[in-house]
């Protein structure tokens, strides 16, 4: 659907030389600019995670989405996520079976479909941060039964210093509903993600993010630390990602690792 959706665009668009954002994917920080009528963006990301128990540990992930400017301030978001394996180390999958012990034994398929928008209602000028607010609903299915969520995410990132060095910041605070939980299924739960980036280069980054997650009862919660380097290829070119993290705790994934390409397109500003 993405790449549909890509091919699409006016062949003219061309990728802006806009300044390189400082924490994105891999890592798992949305930030809280909304991108520019006009403007599209791509990301595509590959992730491998390792479990820390069951037979079969490990997980491949493939995820896309784009982003479009519908009006200023405003932006649209698609995306689409699959994996194959121990789906139990992807927590926003394993909500299809939810209900089942952890530790899987034979890999399996699942994934989500999700579709929301993006407000930002403070551009971060002056003292204050950047402040956004992002809806979205999510369609999950896999092994056990399909369910639908919906998540409501409050944006903040405040950029430090100018020229080619800067130092970003970024928090993300979440809460996720499901609109049909099972008997003992967690009527919602907290997602909190955060990052720090430094850009040593114009073009490349060093960034440190904590991703934590509320998971079902008797389970402790999902967390995770990453760092990793993004990479712009040419001036206004694709943003190359690496990223590794690694779990802290039981019912999180041993270790985790995530490359990610994202293209710029149109005629908009960010």
């Amino acid at each position: 659907m993405t790449l549909l959706l890509l091919l699409v665009l006016p062949d003219q668009a061309l990728a802006q030389d806009q300044p390189l954002t400082l924490a994105d994917d891999p890592f798992e920080i949305t930030d809280p600019l909304a991108a520019q009528p006009g403007e599209a963006e791509l990301s595509i990301v590959g992730i491998y995670d390792r479990a820390r128990r069951g037979r079969h540990r490990g997980t491949f992930a493939l995820q896309t989405e784009l982003e479009a400017g519908v009006l200023p301030g405003l932006a649209f978001r698609i995306g689409q996520e699959g994996a194959y394996g121990n789906l139990q180390n992807r927590r926003r999958l394993d909500a299809a079976d939810a209900m089942e012990p952890r530790g899987s034994n034979t890999p399996e398929w699942g994934g989500a479909t999700r579709i929301g928008a993006l407000y930002q209602i403070a551009d971060g000028q002056g003292m204050l941060p950047a402040i956004g607010l992002l809806g979205r609903v999510r369609a999950v299915y896999g092994p056990g039964r399909p369910t639908q969520e919906a998540d409501l995410v409050a944006l903040f990132g405040k950029t430090l210093g100018s020229g080619e060095r800067p130092l970003g910041i970024n928090l993300n605070l979440g809460w996720t509903t499901p609109f049909d939980p099972l008997p003992g299924e967690r009527a919602g739960r907290y997602f909190v993600n955060a990052s720090v980036g430094q850009a040593f280069t114009p073009d490349n980054v060093l960034v440190l993010a904590y991703v934590r997650e509320q998971q079902e009862r008797g389970e402790r919660d999902f967390s995770l630390v990453q760092a990793g380097i993004r990479h712009r290829l040419s001036a206004g070119g694709p943003v190359l990602g690496f990223a590794v993290g690694a779990g802290i705790g039981r019912d999180s994934p041993a270790f985790q690792l995530g490359l990610a390409v994202q293209w710029s397109f149109g005629l908009g500003q960010r």
